[in-house]
This record gives C-alpha cells, sequence and structure tokens, in this order.
C-alpha cells in the first residue's frame, strides 16, 4: 500500500505542496525585490557619499588649476580606481574627468538644477555601452559642481544569499517551513480523525455491531456522521422488521397449518369416526386453507406494491360512487349491529384511481369501523374538495386506539389488540399495510387520529383527475 492512499497523508502533503509553494514564491519575490532594491548596493553608496564629501571639502580649499591632481591623489590614497570623479560648470560642462577618455561619457545635465531635484541622494543612469552608473552630486561652491560615478556592480544569485540582510529571512522562512510543516500533520490529523472514526465504525458495522459515531470535526464531516447515524438507525429497524416479519409469517402459517395437519392426520388415523364430525373436519380444512391462500395473496401484493411493480388499472371515477358501493356488501353486518351511518359528499369528487383496489382501500376502513365499533354506535363517512385534493374521512365511535400505538397501526402484522376477534374475524394484521401502500401508489395520503374511548378517524386523500 502506498504511503499517500490514507486521506491523512494526502492531505498533510497537500499541506506541505501549497506551505512550500507560497515560502517559495514569497522568497522568490523577496529575492527579486533584493535584486533590484538599493539594499544590496550599500557599499557603493557608502563609498559615493565619503567621495563626494571629502573631496567637495578637499577641493574648497585648492585652485582650480589643482583640482585634477588632488583628485587623482585622492583616489590613489584610499584605492578607489573604480570610481569616477568629473567636475562641472553650473551649465554641465565637464572641467575636470578622472575617468580620462577610455571612459564613458557621462550624460549632460545641469547640475545645479539636479542637486536640488535628487537632494544629494544617489541617482542613477546608463551609458552608451549599456553600463548602468550610480552617481552622486555636491556643490563645491557657487559655479561648479563635483560628480562622482561608480559603475553599478552585478550581483549574482549565490551574493544575493550570501548578503547580511537576507540570511535571516532564509533561516526564519526555514524555521516558518518546518513549523508549518508540523501545524499541517496536526491538521490533517484534526481533519481525517472524525473520518477514521467512521471508517472503524463501518468495519464494525460489518461484523454487527455499529455504535453511535460521536458527532465531531468539520461540519460536512458531522453531517456525513449524522447521516450515517440516521442510516443505522434504519439498518436496525430494517432489520427488526425482517425478524418481526419473519416471526409473525411463521406464526401465521404454522397456526392454519396445525389446524389442517391435526384434522388430516385425524381422518388418516381414524380418529374421526362419524360422517358429521368428518364434514367438520374437512370444513375446517377449507377454512384454513382459505386464510393461507388470502394470507399468502396479501404477501404478494405488498411485495408488488414495495417494489412498484403492482399494476393499476386506472381511471376517472366518482369517489363517492366507489364508497358507496363498498357500503352496499356491509349492509347486513351494518344492519345486525344497528350501527348508523351519516354521509356528506361533495359532488363532482371525480378521481384518477384504480377502482377495485381503491375500494380495498375503503373495505379494509369500514370493516375495521364496524369490527370496533358497538352495537348501536354510529360512523360518518365524508368525502370533501380541498387544493387539488378528495379526502375521504370515516370517523366511527368505537373503541379507539392507545396513543402509543397508533403510530404502529400501519405496520406489518400489527394488531392493536390480539386477544379479540378469534375465529373467523380474526385478521392478520396486514390490512393497513396494503391500504397505505396503495394509497401512496396513487400519490395519495392516509393518516388517522385516535384516542381510547373516543373513536378512530381515518382521513384518504387522493389527487383529483383534472390535476392528473
Amino acid at each position: 500500500m502506498s504511503v499517500f492512499s490514507s486521506i491523512n497523508n494526502r492531505l498533510w502533503l497537500t499541506y506541505v505542496l501549497l506551505i512550500g509553494f507560497v515560502l517559495a514564491a514569497a522568497f522568490a519575490g523577496i529575492v527579486v525585490a533584493f535584486r533590484n532594491s538599493p539594499l544590496l548596493y550599500w557599499k557603493e553608496f557608502v563609498r559615493l557619499n565619503y567621495v563626494t564629501d571629502s573631496l567637495a571639502n578637499r577641493l574648497n580649499y585648492y585652485s582650480e588649476s589643482k583640482w585634477s591632481g588632488s583628485i587623482k591623489s585622492f583616489l590613489g590614497e584610499r584605492e578607489l580606481p573604480d570610481v569616477r570623479v568629473i567636475i562641472v560648470d553650473d551649465v554641465g560642462y565637464p572641467t575636470v574627468d578622472s575617468g580620462g577618455s577610455q571612459k564613458a561619457e557621462f550624460p549632460r545635465i545641469k547640475p545645479s538644477e539636479a542637486f536640488v531635484r535628487s537632494e544629494g541622494n544617489i541617482r542613477v543612469f546608463r551609458d552608451q555601452g549599456t553600463q548602468y552608473w550610480f552617481y552622486q552630486i555636491r556643490p563645491i561652491n557657487d559655479s561648479y559642481f563635483l560628480i562622482a560615478a561608480v559603475p553599478r556592480p552585478s550581483i549574482q544569485i549565490r551574493t544575493i544569499f550570501q548578503d547580511e540582510l537576507l540570511k535571516p529571512l532564509f533561516r526564519v522562512g526555514l524555521i516558518a517551513l518546518a513549523f508549518a510543516f508540523l501545524i499541517s500533520w496536526f491538521i490533517a490529523r484534526w481533519i481525517t480523525r472524525p473520518l477514521k472514526n467512521i471508517s472503524n465504525s463501518a468495519k464494525q458495522l460489518a461484523l454487527g455491531d455499529f455504535p453511535p459515531i460521536t458527532l465531531e470535526g468539520p461540519s460536512e464531516v458531522q453531517q456525513l456522521a449524522s447521516v450515517i447515524n440516521e442510516m443505522d438507525m434504519k439498518v436496525r429497524k430494517s432489520l427488526q422488521s425482517q425478524k418481526e416479519f419473519a416471526a409473525n409469517v411463521s406464526h401465521e402459517f404454522k397456526t392454519p397449518l396445525t389446524s389442517i395437519r391435526g384434522f388430516a392426520q385425524a381422518i388418516i388415523d381414524g380418529a374421526v369416526e362419524t360422517e358429521t364430525d368428518k364434514q367438520h373436519a374437512a370444513q375446517i380444512i377449507i377454512d384454513e386453507t382459505g386464510r393461507l391462500d388470502f394470507l399468502v395473496n396479501d404477501l404478494l401484493m405488498l411485495a408488488r406494491l414495495d417494489a412498484g411493480t403492482m399494476i393499476l388499472k386506472k381511471s376517472k371515477l366518482e369517489v363517492n360512487q366507489v364508497i358507496e358501493n363498498v357500503l352496499e356488501k356491509f349492509k347486513f353486518r351494518i344492519g345486525k349491529k344497528s350501527i348508523t351511518i351519516k354521509k356528506k359528499y361533495d359532488e363532482q369528487s371525480l378521481v384518477y384511481i384504480d377502482g377495485e383496489r381503491m375500494a380495498q382501500v375503503f373495505t379494509n376502513l369500514l370493516d375495521n369501523a364496524i369490527k370496533f365499533t358497538q352495537v348501536g354506535g354510529q360512523i360518518e363517512i365524508t368525502s370533501q374538495i380541498e387544493k387539488g385534493f378528495v379526502r375521504v374521512s370515516i370517523m366511527d365511535t368505537g373503541i379507539g386506539i392507545a396513543k402509543e400505538d397508533v403510530g404502529r397501526i400501519f405496520n406489518r402484522f400489527y394488531q392493536v389488540d390480539k386477544s379479540r376477534y378469534r375465529g373467523n374475524d380474526k385478521g392478520v394484521g396486514l390490512g393497513l399495510s396494503i391500504a397505505r401502500q396503495i394509497v401512496l401508489a396513487h400519490e395519495g395520503e392516509i393518516t388517522v387520529t385516535s384516542g381510547l374511548g373516543k373513536g378512530s378517524c381515518f382521513m384518504v386523500k387522493i389527487p383529483l383527475a383534472h390535476e392528473k
């Protein structure tokens, strides 16, 4: 594995490269600035100041005829062969030039004006041979000016590094680079530590153990950890749901299969002797077989709805008529329990639905309402158009649902009261799950409000046909 395969090392290398690039660019800028800066020529400037100040004072005590000899003597005594001294009059005409005819021609200037402009500072000019010169002007008297000039030396890069001013900067830069490397290493570890925690947690997930990830580090990493924690909760719920589903399916299959096997074995063993007992045993086998067939069909329907492979045969239908058709099927049971039905429909509630599947939804809701409403109770059915939807409400005066059960009644195999409605009236807890999936497949919504002893109200919202 490469040493830079980990994100920690890659981040550290990135920081190092960026810091190195910035420092290199800054150092290059300093080198260029120093190369063009007067600071590198301070020795030449000191010599020029010395020559101009000393000679200007010295020549002031000599006559003009002795200036040339005095200048040569001064330069020889001080060993300044590269310094060129020129004396010009107030209009710029040279009267003395220590460089003679072999030196490059000095530009014609009016020294009185130049001196005023430069205020005695060092100035520079380039001769015809492209040689740059530093020069300085000092007045000797009211009529003559002394100009001292030296060639600007060529500065090599290595000379810059040897400069007394640049050496400390170079050392400070190296120290800063070392500290930057160290700080970048800590920053890289600070950023990658939560990512490593996430990676370790993911490995533990593969082993079946996944503790919650601590939210730390940058906000993006915290968001990632939060999402993974949420995913973990959903995975746990999904696994638990699968276990419960397998247990519930096994239980629901086992009960009728046990009955079928027991009565079939009794017939084979001859334990059922009379014709009446045989008929009874056969009827139980048929009933339990029908129950198994119903359960299998429900499970297959749920699987298709979950996978999105259920084919809905949609058409424009009047939702009120669908409800009336379902009510007709329960007419006998409603009359048997003396339940009062109150209806309030909005007109023209056209919806684009699969009539058979939506009838299955209302059948389940009305079946539960009738089942859990006491004798002499009331069921109110309303349909109301609102904001592109039709809302169908089925409200009963039954026993109601406990608050802790309301959020779970749409779960598969969940039954609020498992101790009631045994025998033929017993369900398996799939009806509301199927109803919910059918409504969702129609881009609708199903909700419930309830309380113990206060009855229940199921609401189904379905898009109107003209909104499709």
